[in-house]
């Protein structure tokens, strides 16, 4: 099979819920306060700094809006044309595969085709080195790490990635993503305040719990994709062997973000799919 175009990844009638589109509306509004205070810090730190240096500030207020604002408007165009795949194989340390490996690979690929011609591949893929089995997707892209092409669970997980990427998930895991800006991770105190909200952390807090369902959701669903492509006993030996023993007790799981369902659930629905 060919990898798609770059058209291939536009989003579809198909890919439209009413669900995932109204959270989606509701965690943009939330962040245009993120934006404005973003911008605002901007414009300030901008201004003083040209101040001091003798320079003009005529371009503070169109720095400022573009950095403030820009991240919301990547995301949008995310959902129309998920890109940004290369950047996440960067920032990820992932590399190009071997010929060995693309063998292994499109060999997977044609056994998943074989259940559904129609499949979309990822248009992207790349290799993570390291010893653990696991793949994700980001936009149309698909990350898979060696230790899985090591294995003979590559069928299964990459049809539950499929899953991911023949649908709405790549693409709006990447544009909820854009929404926010870095730092992502840990800030000196004295600054964690105005970072969760200049980053739009403060955004996404408020709806976490609501997207940690819908996530939950759409790893059945990605599942269930997996299933009709002839994997489920694979997928089910994956997620009994490789993933159940990482579960840990998640308290008031419903209350949180945590994007996984039990494994033991995911099992039980796949012994459960029809042949």
């Amino acid at each position: 099979m060919s990898t798609p175009r770059t058209g291939a990844y536009l989003i579809s009638k198909e890919e439209l819920a009413p669900g995932w589109l109204m959270l989606y509306a509701i965690t943009l509004v939330l962040q245009l306060p993120c934006a404005f205070v973003r911008g605002m810090l901007t414009y300030s730190i901008l201004w003083v700094g040209l101040k001091i240096l003798g320079q003009t500030t005529s371009p503070v207020n169109t720095i400022a809006l573009v950095l403030a604002y820009g991240p919301l408007v990547l995301s949008l165009a995310t959902l129309i044309l998920p890109l940004g795949g290369w950047w996440w194989q960067q920032q990820m340390g992932g590399r190009t595969p071997s010929e060995r490996e693309r063998l292994i690979y499109e060999d997977a690929i044609a056994q998943l085709g074989q259940a559904n011609p129609g499949l979309r591949e990822p248009r992207r893929w790349f290799v993570l080195d390291a010893e653990d089995v696991n793949a994700s997707v980001y936009a149309d892209t698909l990350m898979v790490t060696r230790g899985l092409l090591e294995t003979g669970y590559l069928e299964p997980v990459i049809a539950h990635e499929l899953g991911h990427l023949n649908s709405s998930d790549g693409r709006l895991a990447a544009a909820i993503h854009r929404l926010t800006t870095p730092p992502r991770g840990e800030v000196h105190r004295g600054l964690k305040t105005i970072a969760f909200i200049a980053t739009g952390a403060a955004g996404m807090w408020p709806v976490r719990t609501m997207w940690g369902v819908y996530w939950r959701a759409r790893e059945h669903h990605a599942d269930h994709y997996a299933a009709n492509l002839g994997q489920a006993a694979g997928l089910s030996e994956f997620l009994d062997t490789c993933a159940l023993q990482n579960d840990i007790p998640v308290p008031f799981v419903w209350l949180t973000e945590h994007s996984h369902p039990p494994t033991e659930h995911r099992i039980d629905r796949l012994y459960h799919h029809p042949a």
